[in-house]
């Protein structure tokens, strides 16, 4: 596809023009595999180089956990870029993973530099919380010359990532920023616009050997315990970490080999002061040893020669007590190409068992290097992700898309049903009606409306609004068995808020339409009471009680004009008095004779239930015939 263009450049009607080509050329919008990490797919190849005459190539199939020896690969095109689109095709044919990759991540594994840079004193003073490392982990990829302790140095050719020492004391260093040669970023730029010209999800990235490996030491050496030094020898230089007796990172240092030898010159001298730097001397009754450095390499020649060396220094100046790593025969690398133990990050075999590998790998430190620390990427691919839309922006453009195309269709649609409509219309037998015909159908038209108001008026009428054995379970339910109540007299009256006849209607009804009159329905209660019986009236002589009594009527008698509802008011009026002829000393046979004497008080109750002219029960004005 064109190139592209970085949006900050360009206007938005370029911007969006510029999507759509993406999403239209591109696969960025159906494909996730574009936004992905590339140790995160499917099919992956990897390439570890030392800067030797070869490089070790391999791929690794998620989908069967399996490792393959990968095509071969010139050290030379790592820098040149050369038989890149070939390699490309060997690599996406069924040849190295059994089936064609439909996307392909790259990791370039480099070993062939370890260079160290001290971070500034101010942005190294961070505390113990993992969020500041990760602040300081990308302030050092956008501004690395803010944060680093030498400002002067040159972004164009070398990239920098943050190794946090996790297990430093308080008052040294808690950080330093592992530097990498940007020089194979013509190679990797050349395999992204390969998958870029093939529509194939291409992801790179560059990690640095010597933190993958000491990644792997937790399943390498998972039972290590008391802390030590652990050194991975290189063709150009040794790496050399030192771990506390927690497990966590305190310091580390990169060792250049001179005239060629397998090992640094002075190596005893350099691990014994660095040992005595982290504190991690012994004494064991005999004098000071070193009593755990871990020498870790598939060369067997680079471990004798360590070995070798480590033996003259230690008969001569300090003990030190080696244990000699030989991935060549480790059961852990058998099954990775070159015996490469900076492939093991990247196996989902492995990620699966280092959590309960042992208790090395339980430290904060190894726990954080399998989070992400060790597979740094060093080749900035947030700078080319950051030129093309988002996954959610290319959604929403083809949802638009979508959106866009459905609203021209139903416009289209919806005119031509207009035209159709207008057609049919036209065609109608209406429009040769005559005069006389359309005078008759008018005539029949609005006999009929009037018939329809009829009938309304009618079913208006007849709709039970008052039931005579509804308002006798009323007072049943006012006043049960055992309330103390004795009624001298109950009344029921129906009456329409105003006089039909005078009712003046608000303007002309629509046909069909009836205007309708609301209604007050009173309850009027007369009689003696005992205390029972004004606990009742006071617990209905409020809104809520009135209504939730109501309520309880309407479901025992299924009468709808009893229901609370918005356009019905109902309200009690309760005079309460002393009973004048109440006698507390009244025998039985009084009480028998004149049952008002046991009763202390009297009461006059009315309740008014007023239906407005908006309820379905409201009173007809009209006449049904």
């Amino acid at each position: 596809m064109s190139t592209i263009t970085d949006p900050y450049d360009l206007k938005p009607g370029e911007v969006y023009r510029q999507a759509r080509t993406v999403a239209s050329k591109t696969s960025r919008g159906t494909d996730g595999n574009w936004y992905r990490e590339p140790g995160d797919i499917a099919c992956q190849w990897h390439i570890w180089f030392d800067g030797g005459r070869e490089v070790c190539s391999a791929t690794f199939s998620r989908s069967d956990n399996c490792w393959r020896q990968g095509p071969p690969l010139p050290l030379a095109g790592l820098t040149t870029g050369e038989d890149v689109f070939s390699l490309l095709g060997d690599l996406l044919s069924p040849t190295y993973f059994g089936h064609k990759p439909k996307a392909l991540g790259v990791i370039l594994h480099v070993a062939d530099e370890f260079s160290l840079t001290e971070v500034s004193t101010a942005s190294d003073g961070v505390s113990d919380g993992g969020d500041d490392f990760n602040l300081l982990r990308y302030n050092l990829i956008d501004s690395p010359k803010d944060f680093l302790a030498d400002r002067d140095v040159s972004t164009d050719t070398v990239s920098w990532r943050l190794l946090p020492f996790w297990g430093a004391p308080t008052g040294q260093p808690r950080s330093i920023a592992v530097a990498m040669p940007r020089s194979r970023e013509t190679f990797l730029s050349r395999l992204v616009e390969g998958g870029e010209d093939w529509r194939i999800p291409i992801r790179v990235s560059v990690a640095s050997a010597p933190m993958e490996a000491l990644a792997a030491l937790a399943l390498l050496k998972p039972e290590i315990r008391g802390g030590g030094l652990v050194a991975f020898p290189y063709l150009k230089y040794t790496a050399v970490f030192a771990l506390n007796a927690d497990g966590d990172l305190r310091s580390a240092r990169s060792l250049a080999h001179r005239g060629g030898n397998p090992i640094p010159s002075s190596f005893g001298d350099i691990l014994w002061n660095m040992a005595v730097s982290a504190e991690l001397i012994a004494n064991d009754g005999a004098g000071q040893l070193l009593p755990n450095l871990i020498i870790a390499s598939p060369n067997k020649g680079t471990l004798a020669e360590a070995t070798r060396e480590l033996e003259v220094y230690s008969l001569k100046r300090q003990r030190i007590v080696a244990q000699v790593l030989d991935l060549s025969t480790h059961p852990t690398t058998a099954s990775l190409p070159g015996n490469r133990p900076e492939f093991l990050p990247y196996d989902s075999g492995a990620s699966s068992q280092v959590g309960s590998a042992g208790p090395l790998s339980r430290s904060e430190t190894f726990r954080s290097l399998w989070d992400g620390w060790a597979t740094q990427n060093f080749f900035n691919t947030a700078k080319i992700d950051n030129l093309y839309p988002t996954l959610g922006d290319l959604r929403l453009l083809r949802f638009s898309s979508w959106f866009v195309a459905l609203l021209g269709l139903t416009l289209l649609a919806l005119g031509g049903y207009g035209v159709y409509g207008l057609f049919t219309a036209m065609r109608h037998p209406s429009w040769e009606l005559t005069e006389a015909q359309v005078q008759t159908t008018k005539t029949q038209h609005e006999k009929l409306f009037a018939e329809q108001k009829q009938i309304d008026i009618t079913e208006s009428l007849m709709k039970p609004r008052s039931l005579g054995w509804t308002n006798l379970e009323l007072l049943l339910q006012m006043f049960p068995e055992d309330s103390g109540v004795r009624l001298d007299g109950f009344e029921y009256a129906v009456k329409p808020l105003q006089s039909i006849g005078a009712k003046k209607p608000t303007g002309p009804a629509a046909p069909g339409g009836i205007q309708t009159v609301g209604m007050t329905r009173e309850w009027s209660f007369k009689g003696l009471a005992k205390a029972k019986t004004l606990d009742i009236l006071n617990d209905l002589n409020s809104q809520r009680g009135l209504n939730a009594f109501f309520d309880q009527v309407a479901k025992a008698t299924n009468d709808a004009s009893l229901v609370p509802d918005p356009t019905r008011q109902v309200r009690l009026t309760l005079t309460q008095n002393q009973n004048p002829r109440f006698n507390v000393t009244a025998s039985a046979g009084e009480a028998a004779k004149d049952p008002a004497l046991t009763y202390p008080y009297s009461f006059e109750a009315v309740i008014s239930q007023t239906i407005t002219e908006r309820d379905p029960l409201a009173l007809p004005t009209g006449k049904p015939f």
